[in-house]
């Protein structure tokens, strides 16, 4: 059986999120490297890759997905290009996504649709490589935004990105989930009433309870993170999104566990 050893990010946008998994590689005994990635290059630092051990991924999304273009899926890159869409939610979880009732289309789809200039959007890409930020905003600021990328030719952004337009909801509160082989193994949330709001302790079990329930309806790869909402005059709980658990931020959730429940997870597969 092969040994733990986590690939870090060492110049990663978050510095308590790098020290914490360091600190809990060492204190639970796994090797950890350290490594740099150059902004604007598009090449990976030199990443050993052998038969003692079997790495596992912390960095930004930008590491991920040179990681993923030249490792072909390697084990510990929690990420498949097919699964991670909202696309796919939509099929799969229908009214439990926040986002049910939101369109697939290309940008130039969208922004050509008879749709009311005053009307408030929820927009983002369809899949997880966070070309853009998930916003509202009202049609007509859509509309001169896309001009303005198609004018600027904005690099990887163009009438043919994949996105998801619809509604635009009032959330009471949001959470982060972090889930390994169906259970949630950290959780934390994030945001109330729209302004930040971090915990490890505000965790319902019946949201945790909603989470799992789902991981047995579908699971876009057996370690990920998904983001739940409260919301509506019911205060019922909806999926926002999944992420790549390799890639994310933590806010309050138990990096620890993080750490011990994905290497117990990738030593036992």
């Amino acid at each position: 059986m092969k040994k733990i050893r986590w690939v870090i990010q060492e110049n990663n946008y978050s510095v308590k999120d790098r020290n914490a998994i360091i600190d809990a590689c060492n204190e639970l005994g796994y090797a950890y490297l350290l490594v740099e990635i150059i902004p604007f290059s598009n090449e990976l630092p030199h990443i050993p890759l052998d038969d003692e051990y079997e790495n596992i991924y912390y960095g930004s999304t930008t590491m991920m997905e040179r990681t993923y273009r030249d490792f072909k899926q390697p084990k510990g890159l929690f990420f498949d290009q097919d699964t991670f869409l909202m696309s796919r939610y939509l099929e799969t979880w229908g009214q439990h996504m926040l986002s049910s009732e939101a369109k697939v289309s290309t940008f130039e789809q969208l922004v050509h649709q008879e749709i009311p200039l005053d009307k408030m959007l929820f927009i983002r890409p369809n899949d997880d490589s966070k070309l853009f930020e998930g916003k509202v905003l009202e049609f007509r600021k859509i509309k001169e935004w896309y001009q303005n990328i198609i004018e600027q030719k904005v690099e990887k952004i163009g009438t043919d990105t994949i996105v998801l337009a619809g509604p635009a909801y009032q959330i009471h509160k949001e959470w982060r989930n972090i889930v390994v082989d169906g259970k949630v193994v950290a959780s934390s949330s994030y945001r109330k009433d729209f302004e930040p709001y971090f915990s490890a302790t505000d965790i319902p079990d019946r949201m945790v309870e909603f989470v799992e329930k789902r991981c047995k309806e579908f699971m876009p790869h057996a370690i990920f993170a998904m983001d739940i909402a409260l919301c509506g005059t019911e205060h019922e709980y909806y999926i926002i999104e999944c992420g790549c658990a390799n890639s994310i931020g933590f806010y309050e959730c138990d990096i620890k566990e993080y750490v011990r429940s994905i290497s117990a997870f990738i030593s036992n597969s």
